[in-house]
């Protein structure tokens, strides 16, 4: 009897079908398994299929909770035993547990705990370095003072940041760059800086680094202030008008005496005899070029405000008198900053 021929064609799709309705029902069963096992899993932890907004708002208060509860612990350690251990060190890299604040609050414009620790661990260091027993009553009394220091090194940092955007000075990469090449050079290479730093101070070549940038934007700033003409007008009016004095006939010894502000001060102003590449650029520039018993007119300098009366000549060399009266430098600024500032310290060394 002949065969269909459309009889296994006929079968292999009914097998097909049956094949493929038994994959569907396995997948089918495989995925209602895993679904209810990752439900099963939820509820395990007291979570429903769905929103459940009783939930979420407990998770987000434990969250909050156990935030709270860090951030307390790890206060407690800090501003009541002042804790340096490992932890603690940790936890401050994270979280900016303040120290002081200038013309700021607890949240910006902060000095913190992590820069104080890392202050006073490269002091102890170096004291260390030096043979020094840190646990000697003299070295402990000396360290307690310094660290009150470091808590106003650090405020001065703040005011020399916050000046600094005020004048837009800043460090530029290149600048960075070259100043640390060049300091490298002169102690010997990289190897014997990094043996160096790190056996006195503790520091990475990036600490290194840091401490560089802060030191060129301190002299950057520094030369704004003492150029800052608002700055130093009162010290160029004074400077003047001892000048029209020693113009007028008034003596100059007696004027150097009276109203100088360096050391030379008790001798009339006297310098002595010098010669060329001893004094300041511009004051040795203004001296030469001055006759004897000749006044110069107001001269400034990195120092301030000179004038300059030249009392001898002897071949390459001249002797002069000097009066100065001092412009606005860093140190005086920084002290009548920090008197205007709103300074606020928050943890006690």
């Amino acid at each position: 009897m002949p065969k269909d021929p459309d009889i296994k064609g006929k079968n292999t799709k009914s097998t097909n079908k049956k094949v493929q309705s038994t994959k569907v029902s396995k997948t089918s069963k495989a995925s209602g398994k895993a679904n209810l096992n990752f439900q099963q899993k939820l509820q395990k932890f007291g979570i429903k299929h769905g929103r459940n907004k009783k939930t979420i708002t407990m998770v987000i208060v434990g969250v909050v909770l156990a935030i709270i509860l860090l951030l307390t612990t790890f206060g407690i350690l800090i501003y009541k035993y002042k804790s340096s251990a490992r932890a603690v060190k940790i936890i401050s890299k994270v979280i900016p547990y303040p120290v002081a604040s200038v013309n700021g609050n607890i949240l910006w414009n902060t000095a913190t705990y992590n820069q104080y620790l890392f202050e006073l661990a490269s002091i102890q260091k170096f004291y260390q370095s030096q043979g020094q027993n840190l646990n000697d009553p003299a070295s402990k009394e000396k360290l307690k003072q310094l660290e009150n220091e470091i808590i106003g090194q650090l405020e001065d940092n703040l005011i020399i940041q916050q000046a600094a955007a005020k004048y837009k000075v800043s460090v530029s990469s290149k600048e960075l760059t070259d100043q640390f090449n060049q300091l490298v050079q002169n102690a010997g290479g990289i190897d014997k800086v990094k043996q160096t730093l790190n056996s006195l101070y503790g520091w990475s070549i990036d600490d290194f680094k840091a401490k560089i940038k802060d030191s060129l934007l301190q002299k950057k700033l520094a030369d704004k202030i003492l150029n800052d003409p608002s700055l130093n007008a009162p010290a160029q009016a004074q400077a003047q008008d001892i000048l029209k004095q020693a113009q007028g006939g008034a003596d100059f010894a007696e004027l150097a005496k009276k109203y100088s502000q360096d050391g030379s001060a008790a001798n009339g102003g006297d310098l002595g005899f010098f010669g060329k590449g001893q004094m300041d650029p511009e004051f040795e520039k203004a001296a030469f070029s001055l006759e004897k018993d000749q006044v110069s007119g107001v001269v400034k300098t990195q120092y301030g405000y000179h004038i300059i009366k030249v009392t001898d000549k002897n071949g390459d060399q001249v002797r002069a008198s000097n009066i100065l009266i001092k412009g606005v430098d860093l140190n005086s600024w920084l002290q009548d900053q920090r008197n205007k500032a709103n300074i606020r310290q928050y943890f006690q060394p």
